[in-house]
């Protein structure tokens, strides 16, 4: 048995295979599940024994516009059940989905639609507006044919969709995943401690973020749970009291604001019967561990990119390990090469979408170089420290990693965010600390109590100057700090 196997209750080990083509995914859970509710928001609920006939009739739409066989069509929209039916729809008929962020630009779609050749673009009615003038048939997510339509067969290897991944500050990228990578990432989705099955959630991380997709509706969905599909987060916490969640798939920012809704409100404000928050994206603070459990939530953090289809690796055991990433899901190995952490397997990555110079650097043959500084523990736990291209280079020749020093402050229960950058002191180039605190705290005690744990760093390591903010950070749509260039 490995990490995750041990964790999963016996009877439940062999439960849910590993499926690699998405057309026999979605016979799966129509077949296993039956009338469990599979999708939901405010207006309706489509059970699994429905979610085929509604994506085969969607199928439908497509092949009456005679398009192009294997292309790129665009899913333009926020979170909806039709987007979800849509992506399937697209992936089963034989074309790859195109992820378009809701925040594009009318010019910066077009100019989208013709970079990644789309045939065809998908939008909801609140984005309609910006997709009018475009080069290629413009379809509304309400569409559904009277009939169905049935599935093109693909092979595990077959482009199944494109997403976008730029980090918080490089130029966007397509990433390109096969449906083996998509449902690889999927399945791992479905490992967890206790039952994985019978589970509620919602689904308010854009879909159009790796992290949405496969691990906060497609894993769910395999799993046969219940998932309430959110399109704005506003309404986050209406649709938490709606159907009281048990599971929730979170970047660190959303858990924040979870965290401080329990706080404010009580637990009752999350549903109250949330028991486990599954968190990544950027770095879980050991504190987000701490607060949940207060109210018996569990918090399990984790590591992973667009590149491989979500989560490389998970911690169960954040209490012993707060710091780690966990260990490497099954399937897939890891290794370090010059403190870069490299990782192989079917979950990685095809390309980047016309972009052949920047897909040969990514690779090291068959294992892609993560670009993130790491070491590996002698029990298989995995310790990010850092980006190599955000490592900040001092008079004194040292390297040093913000990550590594923003790690130290965020422990303290006095930040709510921090960012490590660079700046410039008498012509050199030197660590600044920007902290946004928890609100309602004495700025001068802030500042002392970061004072002090500077101290403790290494030299290399200490802010040169700190600054408390009054605002929180930047976010980009996936609730990541935007890191300054």
């Amino acid at each position: 048995m490995g990490y995750f196997e041990d964790h999963l209750l016996p009877s439940e080990r062999e439960a849910i295979p590993y499926i690699p083509v998405i057309t026999e995914y979605l016979n799966f859970i129509t077949e296993k599940y039956g009338d469990q509710i599979a999708l939901s928001d405010p207006d309706q609920a489509v059970r699994y024994s429905e979610l085929a006939d509604r994506v085969a009739r969607r199928r439908q739409v497509l092949r009456a516009l005679n398009l192009p066989p294997h292309g790129n069509i665009g899913l333009f929209d926020v979170n909806s059940i039709a987007e979800v039916e849509w992506f399937l729809a697209v992936t089963t008929a034989g074309y790859a989905a195109v992820m378009l962020p809701a925040s594009l630009s009318p010019e910066v779609l077009k100019n989208a639609s013709y970079h990644y050749d789309l045939i065809a673009v998908v939008t909801g009615s609140s984005l309609a507006e910006k997709a009018q003038g475009l080069p290629v048939p413009v379809l509304s997510m309400d569409d559904m044919a009277d009939t169905p339509a049935d599935p093109v067969p693909a092979a595990p290897t077959d482009r199944a969709a494109i997403f976008f991944t730029g980090g918080t500050t490089g130029t966007p990228k397509g990433v390109v995943l096969s449906h083996r990578a998509i449902l690889r990432g999927s399945h791992n989705g479905t490992f967890r401690p206790g039952t994985m099955f019978g589970q509620t959630s919602v689904a308010v991380l854009p879909l159009t973020h790796v992290f949405g997709t496969i691990f906060g509706v497609l894993a769910g969905l395999y799993s046969g749970s219940h998932v309430a599909v959110c399109g704005n987060m506003r309404n986050l916490f209406k649709e938490m009291a709606r159907v009281r969640p048990t599971t929730m798939v979170a970047v660190p920012g959303m858990a924040e604001m979870m965290l401080s809704i329990a706080r404010s409100r009580g637990p009752e404000a999350l549903g109250g019967r949330l028991n486990l928050v599954i968190c990544g994206a950027a770095p879980v603070p050991p504190r987000l561990h701490a607060g949940f459990m207060e109210y018996g939530v569990d918090v399990k953090g984790g590591y992973g990119m667009t590149e491989t289809a979500n989560l490389v690796s998970a911690n169960y055991d954040m209490d012993e390990y707060p710091t780690s990433v966990g260990q490497q899901y099954p399937c897939q190995e890891s290794r370090i090469v010059d403190g870069e952490l490299q990782v192989r397997g079917d979950m990685l990555f095809d390309e980047y979408w016309k972009d052949e110079a920047t897909t040969k650097a990514a690779f090291d043959g068959d294992w892609l170089k993560t670009g993130d500084l790491a070491r590996i523990d002698e029990k298989g736990y995995i310790y990010i420290t850092g980006r190599i291209k955000n490592l900040i280079l001092l008079p004194n020749g040292e390297n040093v990693s913000p990550e590594e020093v923003e790690e130290n402050f965020s422990r303290c229960p006095l930040v709510q965010e921090c960012l490590v950058s660079e700046t410039e002191i008498a012509g050199n180039p030197a660590i600044l600390l920007e902290v946004f605190p928890v609100p309602d705290q004495d700025a001068q005690q802030v500042l002392a109590e970061l004072r002090k744990i500077s101290a403790t760093l290494p030299g290399t390591m200490q802010p040169a100057r700190i600054e408390l903010r009054d605002q929180p950070f930047e976010k980009s749509p996936s609730m990541k700090i935007i890191r300054k260039k």
